[in-house]
């Protein structure tokens, strides 16, 4: 019995020793699998997160591409129609799209900005944003060669154009004349609107859009017109204002459909240029890319049609004394969904609208000749070398015999009138600018200390041999008179920038005058005359005949621009060529418009290229 007892109390103690020992060994099992499970799934969430991270980096850096790409259309679309790009909303590409934006910083530089988004613009899982600075050709103010307002161009005998001429008014010459480029008469524009409205005093008020609103998206604003006339439309003022940089916007005359604009009848599209807007009220003309007719007592909307940027927007003056009797003012998020939105509100906004017209002719002498092309209601005594574009053509000679031929056609519709590149409002900030600058005095010739910016009050008269470096703006309230051999030269603090002298009076110029910029780029100096040629035909700028160049712009007045010059550009009311002249002009800029001459296209500038 001993036995037996010892052997149980022997067999139950190794029988604990048995079961202890295995409930560690499954423990340590569960620990073992559990620390195997934790890595694995360590590893799998690692392999998540760096497959997420490897996807948003592609999608990412597609993104960028795709922006890319958004550029490259921008810079190549600006080119081919001449600067009136205005950008797109959204546009597919590859695995996603883009959208893209265009500001106009001058009238030869723009800011591009797209964004590429992957899959698309409404529901993005990656998106980028390019943004770059883009110029063109000489860097300032001026979309055509030589352009010419309503007053015309005036040719005496064997004179030398060597460009394009995009005249507003008629080109009337004399014998022997030669134009090397093309020659534009565009229809006349009335010296009157036809239909208008202003404000005084306290009925004056802002009518913000291009951004959100007290919750309200006011991305199209639209006020309806009535014409007093069946004729064609020329072109539209706006009263506008801008607060930051907005892109360019895009206008249109469009049908009225029960009291808001008519989404599927546009009869007229033109582009609100921003670079001729400033934070101040000015009038800015918008001419169109057509001259469509209509009718008179139909009620027609003008549209602006922008983009949401709560930084950059624009103001359309509102009358709130709502003293236009034919239109009504309203505005909506987005017109050109399948059954848009329009929203009344109390007021008019400010505009003109130039309806009809003069009829322009090019007009010629004895042995008058184009080398490219020519475009005018009416064509007479003219040797064309190109295609001649007409309503009448008489005693003429095109693409070597008389009409009909290849090269002529009948019943072309005259070209549109074209807007100068520079607006009231711009000339207005520029005077502001320099009277804040403080007034200066006369310029001490071979000085090192710069003159300007400021203003000067009275005449300047500079006498012979005088070397002046200046800052601008410089605003002279009175006329400037000149020697022979004088330089003016922008400081060279201004590298690749341009200046400007703005003029009230008249200026008179003698021999070897010469306007520089700063040596760098497109750098130029612009003399500009806002002085009054059509109260009594007078000459706002008078250019001697040698050795004379520079930039000089006067939107009212008339250029007599002498013999044996060498202008980068010249633009004027009107133009007045005497005999023997040779006008050459050094630069141009680009336009679809011209078959012939020196062009400028727009490039990226060197260091603006930022990813955002």
């Amino acid at each position: 019995m001993v036995y037996r007892k010892s052997n149980i109390r022997c067999t139950k103690s190794r029988l604990g020793v048995t079961i202890n020992q295995s409930g560690q060994i499954l423990l340590l099992i569960f620990v073992a699998l559990g620390v195997v499970l934790f890595t694995v799934l360590f590893i799998i969430a690692g392999s998540q997160v760096y497959f997420q991270n490897a996807q948003y980096s592609y999608q990412a850096e597609s993104a960028i591409a795709i922006a890319e790409a958004g550029v490259d259309k921008a810079l190549a679309s600006l080119n081919k129609t001449g600067g009136t790009y205005n950008g797109e909303s959204e546009t597919p590409f590859g695995d996603g799209s883009y959208s893209v934006s265009i500001t106009s910083t001058d009238a030869a530089t723009k800011v591009i900005q797209t964004t590429g988004h992957i899959p698309n613009k409404d529901d993005p899982r990656a998106k980028r944003t390019v943004q770059i600075t883009a110029s063109r050709g000489l860097g300032v103010a001026f979309v055509y060669g030589i352009q010419v307002g309503e007053g015309g161009l005036e040719l005496g005998n064997n004179n030398t154009i060597k460009g394009t001429i995009y005249s507003n008014g008629s080109i009337i010459t004399g014998n022997g004349n030669t134009i090397t480029g093309d020659a534009w008469v565009a229809a006349g524009i009335p010296p009157t609107a036809d239909q208008q409205t202003d404000c005084e005093g306290s009925n004056c008020v802002d009518y913000l859009f291009g951004k959100t609103i007290d919750g309200q998206n006011r991305l199209d604003i639209a006020q309806s017109f009535k014409p007093s006339v069946t004729d064609k439309i020329r072109k539209v003022s706006l009263k506008i204002k801008k607060f930051g940089t907005p892109p360019d916007a895009t206008v249109r005359i469009m049908a009225d459909d029960g009291g808001k604009p008519k989404k599927n009848t546009v009869y007229a599209i033109g582009t609100l240029s921003s670079s001729l807007v400033t934070s101040e009220y000015g009038w800015i003309d918008v001419t169109f890319s057509t001259n469509p007719s209509l009718s008179a007592g139909t009620t027609y909307w003008i549209m602006i049609d922008t983009l949401s940027d709560d930084n950059n927007y624009w103001s359309w003056q509102n009358d709130l004394a709502q003293s236009y009797g034919n239109g009504q003012p309203k505005w909506s998020p987005n017109w050109s969904t399948g059954n848009p939105q329009w929203n009344t509100f109390s007021g008019d906004l400010i505009f003109k609208a130039y309806m009809g017209g003069i009829t322009n002719s090019l007009l010629s002498g004895n042995g008058t000749r184009v080398k490219g092309n020519a475009h005018a209601n009416t064509i007479d005594n003219l040797i064309v070398e190109g295609d001649a574009y007409y309503q009448v053509i008489t005693s003429s000679i095109v693409g070597g015999s008389s009409c009909p031929n290849s090269n002529c056609h009948p019943g072309s519709e005259d070209p549109s009138p074209q807007n100068f590149p520079i607006s009231e409002a711009n000339i207005t900030g520029w005077k502001s600018e320099a009277a804040a600058a403080g007034p200066i005095s006369q310029p001490t010739c071979g000085s090192q200390i710069a003159w300007g910016p400021g203003e000067y009050t009275g005449d300047l008269i500079l006498d012979n041999g005088c070397i002046v470096r200046v800052k601008t703006p410089i605003w002279i309230t009175g006329n400037i008179t000149m020697g022979n051999n004088n330089t003016l030269t922008l400081d060279s603090s201004y590298g690749t920038g341009s200046g400007i002298i703005v003029m009230d009076g008249q200026a008179l110029m003698g021999n070897q005058n010469k306007l520089l910029g700063t040596g760098e780029g497109n750098s130029i100096l612009v003399l500009l005359a806002t002085y009054d040629s059509r109260i009594n035909n007078n000459s706002a700028i008078t250019i001697g005949n040698i050795g004379n160049t520079g930039v000089f712009y006067a939107d009212k007045g008339i250029i007599d621009p002498g013999n044996n010059n060498q202008f980068k550009e010249i633009t004027a009311w009107k133009i007045k060529i005497t005999n023997n002249s040779i006008i050459d002009y050094e630069t141009g800029l680009a336009s679809i418009l011209f078959t012939s001459g020196p062009s400028g296209t727009y490039s990226l500038v060197k260091g603006t290229y930022q990813v955002k």
